[in-house]
Formats: structure tokens, sequence, C-alpha cells
């Protein structure tokens, strides 16, 4: 005679369940082939499961994990021009041969060592393809293993939010993000409209956009990059406010390039190089 199989038991089924979501836990997903962007927490599906239990009920529950961020910046990164710069503009890759490079290097690495991670800010200003985006990108790179970061092209994404300046709820939905996330990255912050010497007044809009980005970010001790054709004098003659703050949250990571070709290789604190 046959004996009826025993009915599992609810440990049983638990531990069928439990295996289950650990199956799913271990399986390696696609996402980094898209981005580039390797997340050992969920093995780049986008999602981690667990298993709950609610009235003796079992679930497996799905909850995003927390790389989704850093691969909405990534995204927005390269839908912002930088589309190849997230796995191109490395440190290694950055070519150190003159004396300025070199300093230029040494202060995006040593930001990335300890001032990100102490609320410090940085500030590349000066001539223009001298390397200040890419170093700044680098740094990125290597803080999107640890936080979320927005890019911001000031050039576009000042104009589209200075657009909504006479509705004043949108003007203010399109800045928040800028002020409250964790890292944020500037690249031609108040770019000259006309010419490359700097001296192109920017509008009352651009200055007030400036300063209500920077001074939250000042107050809550944010971490901040920015990278400018202007030096940081002339930023101070546009509007000292919003420039001093620039100047006291990037002490120690504040470096500008001289424009054309007989560079000053003079150092001295927040140099002319």
């Amino acid at each position: 005679m046959i004996q009826a199989a025993q009915r599992a038991t609810p440990e049983d089924r638990r531990n069928a369940e439990q295996a289950a979501v650990e199956r799913y836990n271990a399986a390696s997903g696609e996402l980094a082939e898209q981005d580039g962007y390797d997340c050992p927490l969920c093995n780049n599906r986008g999602n981690t499961a667990e298993l709950l239990e609610r009235n003796g009920m079992l679930y497996q529950v799905y909850r995003p994990c927390r790389c989704i961020e850093i691969r909405k910046s990534i995204a927005r990164m390269r839908n912002s021009g930088l589309a190849n710069s997230i796995s191109q503009c490395t440190f290694k890759a950055f070519h150190a041969d003159a004396q300025w490079q070199k300093v230029m290097l040494d202060t995006a690495q040593g930001y990335a060592a300890e001032g990100l991670s102490a609320g410090r800010w940085l500030f590349f200003g000066g001539a223009v393809g001298s390397g200040k985006t890419h170093l700044c990108t680098a740094i990125c790179r290597e803080a999107l293993r640890k936080m979320p970061i927005l890019y911001m092209s000031w050039p576009a994404d000042a104009g589209r939010i200075k657009s909504n300046v006479g509705d004043e709820a949108e003007y203010q939905r399109q800045i928040l993000p800028l002020k409250n996330i964790k890292f944020l990255y500037i690249d031609d912050f108040l770019k000259p409209t006309a010419g490359r010497d700097g001296n192109t007044a920017p509008s009352a809009a651009d200055i007030r956009l400036a300063y209500e980005i920077l001074n939250h970010r000042y107050i809550n001790h944010m971490p901040t990059i920015i990278s400018s054709e202007r030096y940081l004098s002339e930023l101070m003659e546009i509007d000292e406010a919003t420039a001093s703050r620039i100047a006291e949250c990037a002490k120690g990571y504040c470096k500008t390039i001289s424009r054309g070709n007989g560079k000053n290789y003079r150092l001295r604190n927040d140099e002319v190089l």
C-alpha cells in the first residue's frame, strides 16, 4: 500500500518561499550593461526581494534598490551632454604633464578622498579646455558609488528654470531637487553669453537662481562642485554674496586656470594656475 505524501508544514512553506527569495536575490540583472554601474546590493536587477508575513500569510515583497537613484543620476548626466564622460573621464585618464595640471589632479583626488565626505565644495574656474569638466566628472564617478548626484548644465538648466520665473510654484518645484540632492555638480556656472573674457554680465535672474541654490547648500553643508569659465575673482565682482560662499566652502579645493597659452604656474591659496 502506498502511503499518502506528507502534507507540507508551515515551516516547509516558509523555507520554500525563503529559498525562492534567495534565488531571486542571487540572480544577475542587466542594468550594468545599460549604464555601466555595477551594484553589489541587487546584482544589477534594480530591486531586492524579501519575505514578509502578515496575518499568517507569506508575501514576497520587492523593494527598489538604492542604486536606482544612482542610475537616474548617471542617466541625467548622459542626457545632459556627458554621454561618454562617465566611462572615459577618470582620474587615470587625465593627462597631468604640466605643473598646473598636476595641481588640478591632486586637488580633485584630494576632494574625492576627503573633501566630499566632509561636505566641502570644489571650484575649478578659468581656461576653456583645461580639463575642468573631466576632473569634476571623475569626482562624480567616484561619488556615484556612495550617493545620488545631480548634474546641472548651467546654460541649459538655468534657462529652463528661468522660463518659469512668472510661475513661482513651478519655479520653486524645479529648484528644489538642486537644493536638496545629496551631491550637486554645476557645470559652466554663469557661463558668459558672449566672448570668453569673463566680463559678460549675467542677468539678475541668473544671479537670483545661483544664490538661491548655493545659499541653501551653504547653510546645510551639502557637498557641491562647480566648474566655470569665470575666475572666482570675476564671480566676486558679479555677486559677492554667492562668490564668497563658494570661496568659504571650497577653501583648499579652489583652483583657477589662467586663460591663454602663458599660464602662471605659481601656487598660492586659491591661486590662478
